[in-house]
C-alpha cells in the first residue's frame, strides 16, 4: 500500500513543534510496512514578497525512509481567502503532478487538517480518482465549517473519509453534518518512554508545551507559589520543556512571582531527550484552556507519571482517577490543591494502569486503525 501524506503544517519555519505530529505520523506508518512519503506546501508570509521571489520555490527532503517534497507559494489570504485557496490548490496539483514523474500513483491522499490541505486533497483525489481521508487536529476547526469557510468545509465533508483526533470533535461534527466521522487519535512511540523507573521522593513537576497563547504556562507557576507558601512543600521544582513566541513572557511572569528559584526553562527538546526528561520527574501538568489530544500527556502516561490537567477536552478522553486528576481552567489554587493530592497519594498510582491507558495510543494501534480505513476505502 502507497499513502500520501499532505499536512497543512510541517515544522520548517519558526515554530519547530508546529506540524511535528505529521511528521511521526508518516514514520509510524513505514514502521508498519506502509510505503508513505509527504506532499507540503509551504505559504510564505506576504510582508516579505521580495524574499519570496529570490527564494528556492522546490526543495526535495530526504528523511531516513522517505522524502518530503516542499513547495513554497506566496500566502495571499490577507487580499482574498477564495484567491487563496484556488492557488493554493493549483500549486499543490502542480506539485502533485511533478511528484507523481518519480514516485508511483498513492493508494491513498491522507491529508491533515480540513483547510487547506484537506480541501485541495480532495479536489485532486476526486480528479484522479484516489480515495482521501482527512484527519482533523485543529483546535479551532469548527470555523471551517461556517461563513467563508463554509464552502470549503463542506466540500472535504463530502469527499473524504473525514476523522478527527478526538471523541469530542467528532460529536461536534455531528452537529454539523449528518456524515460519519471517524475517530483516528494522535499516535505516540510508546516504547521509548517505557524506562526503567526509580521512586523519586521530592514533588518533581514536569510540563512540555509550545510556548505560545492558550498554554496558559504561567498558571503552574502560581500554584507552584501556592504550593511552596501555602503548603509549605520542600525540594519542590518545574521544569519547563518548550519554546516559542510567548517564551519571554512567560519567564518575566515566573520572575514577578518570585519562582526562578523553582523553575527550570530547559527549551525545545526531540522525544528522546523528553523520555529522559520524564524519568527523572514524577508528577505531569498539562494547564491550557484548549487542546484537542495531547500527545505529551501520552508520554507521560507511558513513562509511567500521573497527571494533573485541565478540562481541556482532549486529555480528558484519557484521564481518570487512575491515572490523575482533572481540574478547572484558570484555576491555580485546585491546581495546587490537586497537584498535592496525587503527590501525596504517589503509591495509588500504579505504572503499569498509566502505561496501559497510554498503549491504547501506542503507533500499532493507531497505525493498525488507519490501515483498516485505508483498506476499507481500496475496496
Amino acid at each position: 500500500m502507497n499513502v500520501l501524506v499532505i499536512p497543512s503544517w510541517y515544522p520548517n519555519g519558526t515554530d519547530k513543534l508546529m506540524g511535528i505530529y505529521h511528521k511521526e505520523f508518516t514514520e509510524a506508518l513505514i514502521k508498519n510496512n506502509i510505503s508513505a512519503n509527504m506532499l507540503y506546501i509551504d505559504r510564505q508570509r506576504l510582508n516579505a514578497p521580495f524574499k519570496y521571489l529570490f527564494m528556492k520555490k522546490h526543495e526535495l527532503i530526504h528523511e531516513e525512509h522517505y522524502d518530503v517534497h516542499i513547495t513554497k507559494m506566496l500566502d495571499i489570504h490577507k487580499i482574498s481567502f477564495n484567491l487563496e485557496i484556488k492557488k493554493y490548490t493549483r500549486v499543490l496539483e502542480a506539485s502533485f503532478l511533478k511528484y507523481l514523474k518519480n514516485n508511483p500513483k498513492p493508494d491513498i491522499i491522507h491529508a491533515m487538517v480540513t483547510i487547506p490541505a484537506g480541501y485541495a486533497a480532495c479536489v485532486i483525489g476526486k480528479k484522479y480518482n484516489i480515495p482521501v481521508v482527512v484527519t482533523e487536529h485543529a483546535s479551532y476547526f469548527k470555523r471551517f465549517f461556517t461563513g467563508k469557510n463554509k464552502k470549503y468545509g463542506e466540500y472535504v465533508l463530502e469527499n473524504s473519509y473525514f476523522s478527527t483526533v478526538s471523541n469530542y470533535m467528532a460529536e461536534e461534527i455531528k452537529e454539523i453534518s449528518n456524515i460519519k466521522c471517524d475517530v483516528l487519535p494522535n499516535l505516540v512511540e510508546t516504547a521509548d518512554f517505557k524506562a526503567e523507573r526509580k521512586k523519586i521522593k521530592d514533588l518533581k513537576l514536569i510540563t512540555v508545551a509550545a510556548l505560545r497563547q492558550g498554554k496558559r504556562v504561567d498558571d503552574i507557576f502560581e500554584a507552584l507559589k501556592i504550593i511552596t507558601e501555602n503548603y509549605h512543600a520542600k525540594n519542590v521544582s518545574l521544569t519547563v520543556i518548550g519554546d516559542g513566541f510567548l517564551e519571554d513572557y512567560y519567564k518575566r511572569r515566573c520572575s514577578e512571582l518570585n519562582m526562578d528559584k523553582y523553575v527550570s526553562f530547559v527549551g525545545r527538546k526531540n522525544k528522546y531527550e523528553i523520555a529522559e526528561l520524564l524519568k527523572s520527574h514524577n508528577l505531569y501538568v498539562i494547564s491550557s484552556d484548549k487542546e484537542t489530544f495531547c500527545i505529551s500527556g501520552i508520554e507521560a502516561l507511558a513513562s509511567g507519571i500521573p497527571i494533573v490537567s485541565t478540562k481541556c477536552l482532549g486529555p480528558e478522553e484519557y484521564i481518570n482517577e487512575e491515572v490523575g486528576k482533572l481540574i478547572e481552567v484558570g484555576n491555580p489554587e485546585d491546581m495546587a490543591k490537586s497537584i498535592m493530592e496525587v503527590y501525596q497519594n504517589m503509591d495509588n498510582y500504579q505504572i503499569s494502569k498509566l502505561r496501559e491507558v497510554a498503549d491504547q495510543y501506542s503507533s500499532k494501534n493507531i497505525i493498525k486503525k488507519a490501515t483498516k480505513i485505508y483498506k476499507s476505502l481500496l475496496k
